[in-house]
């Protein structure tokens, strides 16, 4: 019985290799606009990117400048000035910032057409202590542990650095993430590279809070980026949204928490 369950489970994985795809560039796209957004409770993080959808997904996508650009709470009005060095960038004013526990629309215009999205402000969880160990391939050199939040949310380590040889400055920037559910695709997901810093390096973390709605699209998200290639991936799909009239992307209304650690 044992020798017959290991001859299916080889067929099995056998079986479950990815096919290629062929891509139909020349079909029609329809959705008219792809929208990132975030809004926070810290000035000077909140930011909407527009953007153009591509049929060839090896080209930069184009900007949407010129396009009048809100965020409302129903009370306050936050319009959007595009940024002077990037086009289809648009920055709220330095001292804008959300609040916990209240509903923020984003609404677009860009010539004929407009959009519309709701998010909710939801409360992040604190950073627990930071854990690191040394790397014992590279003596001097340690390694970063993300630690869990007791809240669905997601973190940036933002690690820097001066290399010693060159004396030039360095950068490393890795994500880590905490939902409420395990799918089989996360569990399985390919092993990615584990890098390691030296002692004098400052670590920068910053958490996100992350709503139901804004938790499904990070999922699908996920889905199709970072847990794409292990055993277990799930049917390509379209990603989550939270806009309207046919446009792509989400608009986040997120808590954060950030503070500056070492490893000594």
């Amino acid at each position: 019985m044992k020798k017959h369950f290991i001859a299916i489970l080889i067929i099995f994985i056998a079986g479950a290799c990815e096919k290629p795809i062929n891509w139909k560039l020349d079909d029609p796209i329809t959705p008219r606009l792809v929208v990132e957004g975030m809004l926070t409770n810290k000035p000077g993080l909140n930011y909407v990117k527009l953007s153009l959808p591509v049929r060839n997904p090896n080209r930069a996508p184009q900007p949407v400048s010129n396009a009048t650009v809100v965020i409302t709470d129903g009370e306050d009005y936050h319009f959007l000035t595009e940024d002077q060095n990037e086009a289809g960038l648009y920055l709220t004013e330095p001292t804008v910032q959300g609040v916990i526990n209240r509903i923020y629309w984003l609404y677009i215009s860009v010539g004929e057409y407009e959009f519309a999205a709701a998010a909710y402000m939801v409360p992040v969880s604190p950073f627990q202590e930071f854990i690191y160990y040394e790397d014992p391939s590279n003596p001097g050199y340690y390694r970063i542990f993300p630690g869990e939040s007791s809240t669905p949310s997601y973190t940036e380590y933002r690690v820097e650095w001066q290399e010693q040889t060159s004396g030039l400055q360095q950068e490393s920037v890795f994500y880590s993430f905490t939902l409420s559910t395990i799918d089989v695709s996360q569990f399985f997901k390919p092993a990615a590279e584990v890098l390691s810093y030296p002692s004098d390096a400052r670590v920068i973390r910053t958490r996100y809070s992350l709503s139901p709605d804004h938790e499904k699209y990070l999922r699908s998200l996920l889905s199709e980026t970072e847990w794409r290639g292990g055993w277990f991936d799930v049917m390509h799909g379209n990603l989550h949204t939270n806009l309207n009239n046919g446009a792509v992307g989400f608009f986040a209304a997120s808590s954060v928490v950030r503070d500056t650690v070492y490893f000594n």
